[in-house]
């Protein structure tokens, strides 16, 4: 049921982004100013779907599309990230197509064909356009893919490495226009840790299900290293890339520490400021250092407004929606950023 013209994702300013839904015309077609989008779409299972989410915009979709648009999106200033020097955007257009259950065999026989018809549409509402020709330089700028979760509970998880190759090679080779443009990155998330998922109990499915798990994400660990590798031969240039979920509880519970940060004060401020700012400028001039409080989480959850006493109180269940199982709350916050930051690094052409 998700829009066919995607959804549509503005910065308002450095916090805070607008979700509406994306318009077939909204890419700078009949205008004289070129309106550059972020296309971006996610394929997968039932986080991609929004299972245990109360809207879209707080899903795992949505809140990687609002962590792009932080990324891409024109704020008033160049974006000062190296990486995307030159590359800044007005909006960000996102799809999200995920069913609940899928095996990397269902998503790539349900999901990819609905990737391929954006791929479709964006490419037809582009011709005969001069703007929109312009503005549309590939037609998909990012892809996230989610897949194998349910494999773990497949009774055939032997048949994993060959479906997810399949799946990855679906992805990228569209049937009508040979293949989709190979400098566009495939990101993909990881799996969880079932250990520490608190709807299940550690013995014995616990430990039968983590078992499974970490079977499954050494496959697709090797699939994706050998498309990188096949990525290298082809462009010198890796786009695909794992995007793993690090140990939350390595850092739950932990206090943080402050650190220094300078000022970056000078006398120039000073002469340059009204009579009645130029007292604060020379007391920050007086005292360089001002401190920091970080921390290891803040990282990916920096901009949600969390101050030492809360961030040191996160639990597991705050990452998790009621279901004990899907990501919630600040877990959809957390893996959105994740999968950004894996963009970023690409980007910069670094691993």
């Amino acid at each position: 049921n998700f829009p066919r013209e995607g959804l549509s994702v503005s910065l308002q300013n450095e916090d805070r982004c607008r979700i509406e839904k994306g318009s077939a015309d909204s890419a700078g077609k009949g205008s004289k100013t070129k309106w550059r989008e972020f296309r971006l779409v996610l394929i997968g299972d039932s986080p991609v779907e929004g299972i245990g989410n109360s809207h879209h915009s707080v899903a795992l979709s949505g809140r990687t599309a609002e962590a792009f648009a932080k990324l891409v999106c024109r704020s008033g200033r160049e974006h000062d990230d190296r990486a995307l020097k030159g590359k800044q955007y007005d909006s960000v257009r996102y799809w999200s197509y995920g069913k609940s259950g899928l095996t990397a065999r269902g998503v790539n026989r349900e999901m990819v064909p609905l990737l391929h018809r954006v791929v479709d549409d964006v490419v037809s509402s582009s011709n005969g356009d001069t703007a929109a020709e312009n503005c549309f330089e590939k037609p998909i700028h990012a892809i996230v893919l989610l897949c194998g979760v349910n494999n773990v509970l497949d009774p055939r998880p032997t048949t994993f490495y060959r479906d997810v190759h399949s799946l990855i090679h679906s992805i990228k080779h569209h049937p009508k226009f040979g293949s989709i443009d190979k400098d566009t990155p495939l990101l993909i998330l990881g799996l969880p840790d079932f250990t520490k998922l608190p709807f299940l109990p550690s013995w014995p499915m616990g430990w039968i299900l983590g078992f499974r798990g970490r079977y499954i994400q050494h496959v697709l660990e090797t699939v994706i290293q050998e498309v990188q590798q096949e990525e290298m031969i082809e462009s010198g240039r890796i786009q695909t890339r794992m995007v793993r979920i690090p140990e939350l509880n390595d850092v739950l519970g932990t206090i943080g520490y402050q650190r220094y940060e300078s000022s970056s004060c000078s006398i120039d401020d000073a002469n340059s400021e009204s009579d009645g700012a130029t007292e604060s400028v020379l007391r920050k001039m007086q005292n360089p250092f001002k401190m920091k409080f970080c921390h290891p989480l803040l990282e990916y959850l920096g901009d949600v407004g969390l101050d030492q006493a809360k961030i040191s109180s996160l639990g597991m269940q705050d990452f998790l929606s009621d279901d004990g199982f899907h990501p919630g709350r600040y877990g959809t916050i957390y893996c959105g950023n994740l999968i950004v930051d894996a963009y970023r690094k690409i980007m910069s052409n670094t691993l």
